[in-house]
């Protein structure tokens, strides 16, 4: 089962770049042992790890877009093939995926610790999930909106990563993508001509 469960995993997030795919795993590591700890136990000491662990995946997930956006620079500069089109949009829903899941939990914190953090009493994991795909999309329903400094304050950060993903990285994708498309193949590359230079010499 561990094996299979090994094999899928490595599928899903293998990309064509060992630094994407080592940063990946440990993203995913730390959110399983995160989302496992934390709803199931009541312990202070517990809560304060996961929030560490929070911390350190929150930074990791900037650290991979960072590292994608290198490389799609170097996709688009130096004419180079890290990434194909498949792996593009892979890469893409998985750091989506992953800054959504990573900010779930701070929100998740928030309501623990702080008892008006949100304007709904005692929400859940799904309540705060679809709080942050709402803020995240910066659409803003409403019906659940920040109290207390601290959920203000990661709905602040939960807006400044999306534009970050969504502006940033969206449109650099679509630009890899466009320059691929364009990009003139071996049949298409103009030969270069040789010219024949001819001297008159007159007495």
């Amino acid at each position: 089962m561990i094996s299979l469960l090994s094999i899928i995993l490595i599928k899903i997030i293998n990309v064509g770049s060992f630094s994407l795919n080592f940063i990946f795993a440990l993203i995913y590591i730390n959110l399983c042992l995160i989302y496992f700890a934390y709803p199931l136990s009541s312990n202070l000491l517990i809560h304060n790890i996961a929030f560490y662990l929070s911390f350190i995946n929150l930074i990791l997930c900037y650290l991979l877009l960072a590292n994608t956006l290198k490389f799609i620079l170097q996709n688009i500069l130096a004419y180079t093939n890290i990434f194909n089109h498949s792996n593009l949009w892979k890469v893409a829903l998985l750091i989506i995926f992953y800054f959504l899941s990573t900010l779930t939990l701070f929100c998740y914190i928030g309501s623990i610790y702080y008892v008006d953090a949100y304007s709904i009493n005692n929400p859940n994991i799904f309540d705060l999930f679809y709080y942050v795909v709402i803020t995240f999309g910066t659409i803003g329903y409403g019906d659940i909106y920040p109290i207390c400094y601290y959920t203000k304050a990661i709905a602040i950060l939960i807006v400044f990563t999306s534009i970050s993903c969504i502006s940033i990285m969206l449109s650099s994708f679509l630009s890899v993508s466009h320059e691929k498309i364009n990009r003139p193949t071996k049949k298409e590359v103009i030969p270069k001509h040789r010219y024949n230079f001819f001297f008159i010499i007159h007495f």
